[in-house]
């Protein structure tokens, strides 16, 4: 049985649906004509759609009424709208909601999360990511200064938010892979498309950009540091415990945001990312000597066997004939450095 779409196109170019009939090669070449314009008035119409969006998630970014109104918008739309549940019903859900709407971390996080939506539509739909270069580094700088504990949407997947999916963005936001999903997840806003574009357009820039990171990484974590500490202040044995656990439960990526974890992971293969990048794309020979040196200083730590592997892997895979930049690959073990 032929489909709507194609007995439509049939009707449109003026054929005749005989049945046991086959189209001729000239017929064929007419439908696929038809069908290239279609194609460009439908990816015209998606761009045009998902800039409304971007804009629309940038203006309400900017004011926090703005921003809680976009959002109750979007929840009565996705959520009661199109499931047919009736206008008491979101009245009576909004009503419930008077606590978060009026606590500045949650509005604060909306605002953060519609600025990084605005930011991933702009990225969905160019190849050049000069454009969204230098509001993206903005971005990541302002959640190292947050002087909260961020919460709600802003630690989960700007796919999977109320937002994209009252303008249908699922499946631009969640195919593009060399985009963070996360807006908080400072480190793989950097893993995944600031460092990789640096390395590919302008490796002069990536000992600033990794110095950068570590501040930002390191900034954030105490500060999440010292917001779990006022947590427990004052509490006894049971209610800290309680307390403790309920930290170690919340947030997505800033559960690895832990002190310890940081101090004696994270960090080192951060500092340990900053010198590969060294090595392969800026100065080789600076860079070989440093991380000699790093290895030499973290031996007997238990990073110790794994930072000694890596570089004697990557000194027996290269080519020194004279050249102190390397051309680009992929991090040997990007896991490891985007912790």
């Amino acid at each position: 049985m032929k489909s709507l779409f194609l007995s439509a196109l049939i009707a449109c170019l003026g054929l005749t649906a005989v049945s046991g009939q086959s189209l001729t090669p000239e017929q064929l070449a007419s439908l696929k004509m038809r069908l290239e314009s279609l194609k460009s008035n439908l990816n015209s119409h998606i761009t045009s759609r998902n800039t409304t969006a971007g804009q629309s998630f940038l203006n309400a970014a900017a004011n926090p009424k703005a921003a809680l109104e976009l959002y109750l918008n979007c929840v009565k739309m996705v959520e009661y709208d199109r499931e047919g549940r009736p206008e008491a019903d979101f009245r009576a859900w909004k009503d419930g909601q008077s606590g978060n709407m009026s606590d500045p971390r949650f509005v604060e996080s909306l605002q953060h999360q519609l600025r990084y939506l605005a930011l991933s539509c702009q990225a969905a739909e160019t190849e050049d990511k000069a454009a969204i270069f230098t509001p993206l580094m903005a971005h990541v700088d302002n959640l190292s200064r947050l002087t909260e504990m961020p919460t709600g949407g802003v630690t989960q997947s700007v796919a999977n938010s109320v937002f994209a999916k009252a303008y249908y963005l699922e499946n631009l936001l969640g195919r593009n892979e060399n985009w963070e999903p996360v807006p908080i997840n400072i480190a793989g806003i950097y893993s995944r498309t600031i460092l990789p574009y640096l390395r590919t357009e302008t490796p002069s820039a990536l000992m600033n950009a990794w110095d950068k990171r570590i501040e930002q990484q390191t900034r954030l974590v105490m500060t999440l540091e010292e917001k779990k500490q006022e947590e427990l202040r004052g509490l006894n044995r049971d209610e800290e415990r309680r307390a403790r656990n309920a930290q170690v439960n919340q947030g997505g990526p800033l559960r690895d945001h832990g002190k310890e974890e940081f101090t004696n992971r994270t960090l080192p293969h951060l500092q340990w990312g900053k010198l590969k990048d060294m090595f392969l794309y800026v100065d080789q020979v600076n860079g070989a000597k440093m991380m000699l040196d790093f290895v030499e200083a973290n031996l007997t730590t238990p990073l110790g066997e794994e930072f000694y592997a890596e570089f004697e892997s990557l000194i027996e895979s290269t080519q020194g004939v004279g050249s102190t930049r390397l051309p680009a690959t992929p991090d040997a073990n990007p896991a490891a450095v985007a912790q």
